[in-house]
């Protein structure tokens, strides 16, 4: 059931940068890493890949991060990059921000980002 603390927002983001943060990301999962043991085996500030993960922040991977990737994910320069090519220079996420449930049941003050349409712009 939705929370009446549900909200959508709209961001703007070149389609390669989002491509990337989901691959990232995927990598990451995959290996059991946090967000904060990722930043950290890159040695930039605590937050970091949150940051990049929550859209809605300006931070966003660039090419030099894609070494520290790499290396910190143990893995090929290549592997980091997004397996899909982008059709599109810049698109439209719809994000959708819900409060996270606690262990008890009630409602968090933490929220949680899904992207649930992505539109060409």
């Amino acid at each position: 059931m939705a929370s009446t603390d549900d909200e959508l927002i709209f961001v703007e983001i070149s389609q390669l940068d989002f491509l990337l943060i989901e691959r990232v990301k995927a990598l990451r999962i995959g290996k059991n890493m946090t967000q904060l043991q990722l930043t950290q085996k890159m040695k930039l500030a605590d937050g970091f890949v949150s940051k990049v993960e929550t859209y809605t922040e300006r931070a966003k991977y660039n090419i030099r991060h894609i070494y520290l990737l790499a290396s910190a994910l143990n893995c090929n320069i290549q592997d980091i990059l997004p397996i899909e090519q982008p059709k599109f220079d810049m698109v439209k996420l719809t994000l959708k921000r819900t409060n996270k449930i606690n262990k008890d049941g009630s409602l968090s003050q933490k929220k949680t980002t899904e992207v649930i349409k992505i539109e060409p712009k």
